[in-house]
């Protein structure tokens, strides 16, 4: 599985605010006072947003990058948030009532122990909120899964239904939303500004795992 060096982790960080806003418009929890589970945190952005504007009680993150995770410690500075070093949920992380994950699945090679991992460490009643643009009806990210997926050791290319279908059979009840995007900046990701727009707009999808209540 390829995951970014930390020079790549944080120029991807600076241009991701505008995603995680609009992740935030679209769930349907409240995070105030909860627990929250980043997977694949990078440099802890997304959780030092969630303490600062929507008062977490604590963000736990991990990421397989340890110049990211050393970065995310220090950017945190006194906020009640926790950062390892791994590929997965780490020994002893539990009792999470929400768990956010952007641009993840589509890097795993094996879906289901992730779901399962995610699924283990939220409360009952708990929900995984997973963002993905990268998918098999995406047809703006197929060229570049194509021309990237050996290099970077990418697995094929997701049907949503198969993301799904591995989540499902671990336990959740799953949903799906388009990402509520607002204004787009005009220099992200595309070629043409057109291409962004679809993009964002008609193939980033917010996938809502939850975890039953009993």
């Amino acid at each position: 599985m390829y995951w970014q060096s930390g020079a790549e982790d944080a120029a991807m960080q600076d241009e991701h605010g505008f995603v995680w806003r609009a992740m935030l418009d679209t769930i349907d929890a409240d995070v105030t006072g909860k627990r929250v589970l980043d997977a694949g945190c990078n440099r802890g952005g997304f959780l030092r947003l969630l303490c600062t504007e929507h008062a977490i009680a604590a963000g736990y993150g991990y990421d397989p990058a340890s110049g990211t995770i050393d970065d995310a410690r220090r950017l945190a500075g006194d906020l009640p948030l926790v950062f390892e070093v791994g590929h997965t949920v780490p020994d002893g992380w539990e009792g999470f009532d929400v768990a956010f994950s952007h641009e993840v699945l589509y890097l795993i090679h094996d879906l289901a122990p992730h779901a399962a991992a995610i699924h283990r460490a939220l409360v009952p009643g708990g929900v995984y909120y997973a963002t993905m643009g990268v998918h098999a009806a995406a047809p703006t990210t197929a060229d570049w899964h194509a021309c990237n997926a050996e290099r970077l050791d990418l697995p094929a290319l997701y049907a949503l239904d198969d993301v799904i279908a591995s989540f499902a059979t671990v336990g959740f009840e799953a949903a799906v939303a388009r990402l509520k995007v607002g204004f787009i900046p005009a220099t992200r990701h595309a070629e043409s500004f057109p291409a962004s727009l679809e993009y964002y707009y008609d193939h980033k999808v917010m996938l809502r795992f939850a975890k039953a209540a009993g």
